[in-house]
């Protein structure tokens, strides 16, 4: 069927009306003071996830305008809302839009920006009571701890096991440790733990006595105390210590790691 010539002009005009229409962006639509389809067009747009970050803020402007033109203040509000938030950068154009929209836009950010300064402050000094807290609980506790340790000496290149029993009050810890070997080895140990957290270093001293060999010695230590979960302790000791032996045969020096795990039982 052949169309004659005035009704394919009649209908190439309608598509192309209709195309044209259908194109209309949210801005043409605002200017040409169609709020109600530019909001929906705004809208629309906001919700494509492959949106622009800077069209996105633009779009919330609009949609922001087109809320307020439409009388509804409270629902321009929201994108306004959301504007400060993630691009509290962006400022409404004074050229382009209503002042009365570019005062609102300007104390939502403003009322934004301080929620979020009061945020960061508040965030802060919580941090701060908390370790404040911590701190006043190590300083004043006192824990008891039963360890099990292994003892490497590097002068005469030997393993030993053993096990110590370890009394600390806030940042002060003596410990009294029994490595088995031919003879047993005891130690008492005490230093202080300078700092707070999960990582505390160790100072301190000790003194070494061999009961079957009739020699006793003293040293520095240097060691950590790792907190582990469910109340345990790793422990570490690094020591150097000077033997006054009467016995020639014996070494009268030995350097010392410890390595060891123990549990935490708070007292009273």
């Amino acid at each position: 069927m052949k169309l004659r010539p005035g009704l394919f002009m009649v209908v190439a005009l309608l598509l192309v009306s209709g195309s044209a229409s259908a194109q209309t962006t949210g801005i043409e639509h605002y200017e040409y003071g169609n709020f109600e389809a530019a909001a929906r067009r705004f809208e629309q747009e906001l919700a494509d996830p492959q949106l622009p970050s800077e069209s996105r803020a633009l779009t919330r402007i609009y949609l922001a305008a087109a809320l307020y033109a439409l009388g509804q203040e409270k629902e321009a509000r929201k994108p306004l809302e959301v504007l400060a938030r993630e691009h509290p950068e962006v400022r409404v154009d004074p050229v382009r839009f209503p002042p009365e929209l570019v005062s609102l836009a300007e104390l939502i950010r403003q009322q934004v920006e301080s929620g979020r300064q009061l945020a960061i402050q508040e965030a802060a000094l919580q941090k701060a009571r908390e370790k404040a807290q911590r701190r006043a609980v190590l300083a004043v506790s006192s824990t008891l701890r039963p360890e099990a340790l292994g003892l490497f000496e590097a002068v005469d290149r030997r393993w030993t096991l053993g096990v110590g029993l370890t009394f600390q009050h806030g940042s002060l810890e003596g410990s009294i440790r029994m490595m088995l070997g031919h003879p047993p080895l005891f130690q008492v140990q005490g230093g202080v733990l300078p700092g707070y957290g999960v990582l505390r270093p160790f100072l301190g001293l000790r003194a070494s006595l061999l009961p079957g060999q009739q020699t006793y010695g003293v040293g520095p230590v240097l060691g950590g105390r790792i907190a582990l979960p469910a109340g345990l302790v790793g422990v570490v000791d690094l020591g150097a210590d000077y033997f006054f032996t009467r016995r020639d045969d014996l070494q009268r020096f030995a350097v010392t790691a410890h390595a060891g795990l123990g549990f935490d039982l708070r007292l009273p």
